[in-house]
């Protein structure tokens, strides 16, 4: 008899210990994205971000798309220096999110890890400012996060806008597509 309640002592510091490293993780995720979004809102530039952009948000992004967004924004330097005009920008609107205007607010909802990779579904408020004759807006996209040196980053982002986006339907496409036509 003494070994059930061991038993259920033992499943429940299991369980416990599983828990928080989930609980862990998804609170590192949350940090990580809500980082990202609290820079890029915070400068707000549409389109490519800059050099300058770039080296603040490179903390929050994998290599890979660091490489990916600085060789879109070399390509669009490249097509504005090419022309005797005034050009507009490869991409016109937020880059990051699903919704032309972007985002003011945003919440995750839930991330569902798989090993050194995850999926957040995240939910994004646009609440005009005043004078705007924009109404409120609020849509999901899917943010894919990776694992490096042990650290959360954001890898990808999966437009889910119900057709407000503009752009393809991941980031990396956008970028692959920018890089491929204008470099």
């Amino acid at each position: 008899m003494k070994i059930f309640p061991r038993l259920i002592t033992l499943s429940a510091v299991v369980l416990l210990a599983a828990c928080g490293g989930t609980t862990d993780d998804s609170r590192h995720q949350e940090q990580v994205i809500s980082g990202f979004y609290q820079q890029h809102i915070k400068s707000h530039h549409p389109g490519i971000p800059g050099e300058d952009e770039l080296k603040q948000l490179q903390p929050f992004l994998s290599q890979a798309l660091f490489v990916l967004l600085s060789k879109a924004a070399d390509a669009e330097a490249k097509y504005h220096a090419a022309t005797e005009t005034p050009q507009p920008p490869l991409v016109d609107g937020d880059l990051f999110s699903s919704l032309f205007e972007g985002a003011t607010a945003l919440s995750v909802d839930s991330c569902e890890d798989n090993s050194n990779r995850s999926a957040c579904l995240v939910h994004f408020r646009y609440i005009p400012s005043e004078g705007d004759n924009k109404g409120n807006e609020s849509w999901h996209d899917k943010l894919l996060l990776v694992k490096e040196n042990q650290q959360w980053r954001i890898d990808d982002i999966e437009f889910l806008g119900s057709g407000q986006s503009s752009q393809r339907e991941y980031l990396t496409d956008t970028l692959n597509s920018i890089i491929t036509d204008y470099h």
